[in-house]
């Protein structure tokens, strides 16, 4: 059996091959554990890297998700014998650099599926099994550059040596391109954003620095945002090199008059000063409504987004993205950025991870006219169809704002259900439920007091936390965790032909209820009431992805459930107009009004006299403003109202924003609206 000498000169053996021919290359070491980190441990002597696993090897504590921004590394070592993220394991990835090394330490490959599962079951998931990992024992030791090496098995053989060595070129072609770009969305036409779109590691972020350099030569003043400040950190550090001279600052880097200043998203719209361009780096991570809000205020702007990356796919963002800029910039600009450039275009671990994680897959679908059909699918045929497993996980990526790695296992691993659509061999649409609910009423009752909070259960858990009650943990019922259609296919019907295909199961299965949560969204809420389901709890933080503040509906289906739904709806619905201006300031309008529209009538007779006693002019507003925020639910209520009665927007500033000529405008305005809605 080789020892530790013979795996630190294959080590370097292999690094030198894989340098030369600008590649990377993944190392499994299938094992007992104490083996695979005594061998890891020889690597780690070599080159710099990033460890991922729950202890330290070798002295080297693991890394953060920050701290693989904008580095490159050696070698990556992934202590799979323990439950990790997987969306680090391929964050982590993209840092590495030509004769870079993957190193995997894993189980048995016999084993591996079920000890996954065990350490899944330790983390608080409800998993017996795990199918992805069985798709990956199956799939990863054949992709091109995966080197399998089993416990007391030789070592494996080594790539082929290269007849020419690979040389990168910086920046490259597309980095030129993308410079000048950018350079002209700061001194060309207003009103022109540029969106560049690049998968991992193609440079992106540098090419933004360069350009920042570019522009400070002419004395430009330049905003440079992110979501988190360690994504723009190389931007800088590009900058600064083209630009020897400039005073870097803790946020800023100054040349002569020219200026490249960072700032949070959040300060992007209180900043009175319009800078010269505002550089947006990875807008997938932050919300479209701060996008949609900073297109109507910088007159101009470049964002750049990444699109198949490692740690995910940010295609969703990308879709809904360019019809924001469609409809607000119309004459909007774009460059892609093609050419990777810490490693060779045919880099087999990229093509690898692209393929066995799904990042890339898209979907390809001829027109039809076959009617709708509708079916359960369960996770073992989509691990036995790879092309239909491709289908559906490629229209979730264009269907969800962003879509994870993480996902994928999930789809494969959660106890829940997946509904397919199709129209002959197209695949249209694509609905994936859990399963929640029922606990030994040991476990709910904990779960209910607070002391245990197993993973999954969202809306269930919510309700028995909210009101005390462990039955909504007590009995199973179904969550839609995700349903995309295709764009061709929507508003066809094929959304609520898959949620009458859930809810039949569901009730032959015996389920309580039905729920969802999604972005408050005007459109999607409309989509649900439409379906019947009621809307029962509003989260109190925004999602870090989409913005928005998230929904919880639900849908009895067993007995008793529609009653208790019904007070549970009436008691969430008083609550938000009580708790409004505190928790949800930063709710947009036309989202709460979409809310408010669905809510069951809170208003009463009272309420009634006092909005017609305001109608009439024996009321002020303040008098009867309480009223009338009672009398806005379960009605379409227009912007203005509620702009004034649940935010309480300034007077003057409503009547520049509405052009009426003051206040008594526009209490005219309300008066009438809320008159005429409720027939006073």
């Amino acid at each position: 059996m080789p020892g530790a000498a013979d795996f630190q000169r294959y080590c370097q053996q292999l690094a030198s091959t894989l340098r030369a021919a600008g590649h990377r290359a993944c190392l499994l070491l299938s094992g007992e554990e104490s083996w695979g980190v005594a061998m890891a441990e020889v690597l780690m002597s070599q080159g710099d890297g990033l460890l991922l696993a729950p202890e330290a090897i070798a002295g080297q504590r693991p890394a953060s998700k920050p701290e693989s921004l904008g580095i490159e590394s050696d070698w990556l070592v992934i202590n799979a014998h323990h439950y990790q993220s997987l969306n680090q394991w391929l964050a982590a990835a993209g840092t590495l650099r030509a004769g870079g090394l993957l190193v995997l330490l894993c189980p048995p490959m016999n084993d591996w599926p079920a000890d996954y599962a065990a350490s899944m079951r330790h983390q608080g998931f409800d998993v017996d099994d795990s199918a992805f990992i069985r798709r990956l024992c199956r799939e990863w030791p054949t992709a091109s550059n995966t080197l399998l090496w089993c416990q007391k098995a030789p070592l494996p053989d080594m790539p082929p040596t290269p007849e020419a060595s690979w040389q990168a070129t910086l920046p490259s072609e597309d980095q030129c391109r993308t410079v000048q770009a950018i350079c002209r969305a700061a001194k060309g036409r207003a009103g022109r954003p540029l969106l560049i779109r690049a998968d991992r590691g193609r440079g992106k972020t540098t090419a933004l620095g360069l350009a920042a350099a570019e522009l400070l030569r002419d004395q430009r003043r330049i905003v440079i945002t992110a979501a988190r400040p360690g994504m723009i950190e190389t931007a800088f550090r590009h900058a600064q090199s083209a630009l020897p001279d400039a005073r870097r600052e803790k946020h800023a880097l100054s040349w002569r008059e020219g200026r490249l200043e960072d700032l949070p998203p959040a300060e992007l719209l209180s900043r009175s000063q319009t800078p010269d361009l505002l550089l947006v780096d990875e807008a997938a991570h932050l919300s479209l409504t701060l996008l949609d809000t900073l297109l109507q205020r910088y007159p101009r702007l470049v964002f750049a987004s990444t699109v198949h990356g490692y740690e995910g796919s940010g295609r969703g963002f990308d879709i809904r993205f360019r019809r924001c800029l469609d409809r607000r910039r119309p004459h909007w600009r774009r460059e892609y950025l093609r050419s990777p450039l810490r490693w060779a275009e045919d880099d087999p671990l990229e093509a690898g991870l692209n393929r066995l994680f799904l990042l890339d897959a898209d979907v390809a679908m001829a027109q039809s006219s076959d009617p709708l059909v509708v079916n359960l699918v369960a996770p073992d045929t989509l691990i036995r169809e790879p092309s239909l497993l491709r289908q559906v996980h490629g229209l979730l990526l264009d269907a969800h704002y962003q879509t994870t790695p993480q996902d994928l296992q999930f789809l494969l691993d959660l106890p829940g259900r997946i509904w397919v659509a199709r129209r002959g061999e197209n695949i249209v649409g694509v609905c994936q439920a859990f399963v929640e609910g029922g606990f030994d009423k040991t476990l709910a009752e904990a779960t209910c007091a607070g002391r245990r909070r197993p993973r999954g259960h969202l809306l269930a858990q919510t309700l028995a936390v909210q009101t005390g009650n462990p039955k909504y943990l007590l009995s199973p019922s179904l969550r839609v965790n995700r349903i995309a259609v295709v764009d061709g296919e929507r508003r066809a019907g094929v959304a609520s032909a898959l949620l009458a295909a859930l809810s039949r199961q569901a009730n032959e299965e015996g389920m309580a209820f039905l729920s969802s949560s999604f972005a408050c969204e005007p459109d999607v809420v409309a989509f649900w009431h439409s379906a019947g389901f009621i809307p029962l709890h509003l989260g109190s933080r925004r999602d870090a992805a989409s913005g928005s503040y998230s929904l919880m509906v639900a849908l009895a289906l067993g007995e008793g459930w529609s009653e208790d739904f019904v007070l549970q709806q009436q008691r969430f619905a008083q609550s938000l107009l009580t708790s409004f201006r505190l928790i949800y300031p930063e709710m947009p309008p036309e989202a709460l009004q979409a809310l408010l529209s669905v809510l069951p009538a809170l208003s009463d007779s009272d309420d009634l006299r006092q909005l017609q006693r305001y109608a009439a002019g024996q009321l002020s507003f303040e008098m009867a403003a309480p009223s009338l925020k009672r009398c806005c639910a379960g009605r379409l209520v227009s912007a203005l109202c509620i702009e004034r009665l649940f935010y309480e927007e300034d007077w003057s500033a409503l009547a520049r924003r509405y052009r009426l000529d003051g206040r008594g405008a526009i209490e005219t305005e309300i008066k009438s609206t809320l008159s005429a809605l409720i027939d006073v």
